[in-house]
């Protein structure tokens, strides 16, 4: 398990945070994992308005400019891993939630290290047996209720670096941790996400570079078949930026990826950069 650097609550470095806090208690508040460059997040913009968005999905008020303060005052961290939740505020036991007010809390992280050659030469997954809850209501948005995702990341084989879940349908929604996408016949298809799963800052960015791209995209739900006789499949998020499959349980993926290609070297993303060019 890795260690926090640095742990902020409200925009003050604390040791430990409030045991009556209704993020702990209820899963109550939103959250966005994000990566920090020479000081500065990537895509800053869009995971403050993301974050905002979702927290308005709970009733929980927050201010877009507080928030890229909170961000802007751990530059001196350079590179890093950044975790920031917004958990309603007030104590007390009951469901019922007394107030919009939300406390902001902030971990620092060590920045990501992953293997170069998931970008380049792409990860293998399995296919989960954890089924994603169908709830309109919460989907789309991060909130802190993630026990799916624990429990489908559990007991993972050795050479496995991602899990993908379906809906009760069967249809493929997302993985433990990145949005999804394949290619078939050079049409790109995701998951609508307006039932389940997490509608992630990358799989935005995703979706308009490939009408940037002139590339043909179908954002729908899909049956597991059509992803298992897709011909690129690949994950995004905003830690790794695109890892294609190479395989799937038992199902290779072509080492030829046309359009995965394109969109690595279109995204604005560091671990895009040695893509650019090609």
């Amino acid at each position: 398990m890795t260690a926090a650097r640095c742990i902020r609550w409200n925009g003050e470095a604390v040791d430990t945070i409030p045991a009556s806090s209704r993020g702990l208690h209820y899963g109550d508040g939103v959250f966005r994992t994000m990566l920090m460059q020479g000081g500065k997040i990537v895509a800053l913009d869009a995971q403050v308005d993301k974050l905002a968005a979702d927290a308005a999905v709970l009733g929980l008020e927050s201010s877009q400019q507080l928030l890229r303060d909170e961000l802007a005052a751990i530059a001196s961290f350079g590179d890093a891993t950044i975790k920031l939740l917004l958990l309603r505020a007030g104590a007390g036991r009951g469901y019922r939630p007394q107030t919009t007010q939300a406390d902001r809390l902030l971990f620092v992280y060590p920045p990501p290290s992953w293997p170069a050659n998931h970008a380049i030469d792409g990860i293998a997954a399995i296919r989960s047996p954890v089924t994603m809850a169908t709830q309109p209501l919460l989907a789309g948005i991060k909130h802190l209720n993630r026990l799916e995702q624990v429990l489908a990341s559990r007991d993972w084989p050795a050479d496995v670096d991602e899990a993908l879940l379906a809906d009760e349908r069967g249809n493929p929604v997302c993985g433990t941790r990145s949005n999804l996408f394949w290619v078939s016949k050079g049409c790109l298809y995701t998951p609508a996400l307006d039932r389940c799963g997490v509608a992630g800052v990358t799989r935005s960015q995703v979706l308009v570079l490939a009408g940037q791209l002139g590339i043909d995209c179908q954002i729908a739900g899909q049956p597991w078949t059509a992803l298992q006789s897709a011909d690129e499949a690949f994950v995004c998020n905003s830690l790794v930026g695109i890892w294609p499959l190479r395989r799937l349980d038992d199902h290779p993926y072509s080492a030829i990826r046309p359009i995965t290609h394109r969109l690595q070297t279109a995204l604005v993303h560091p671990l895009a950069h040695p893509f650019r060019g090609v």
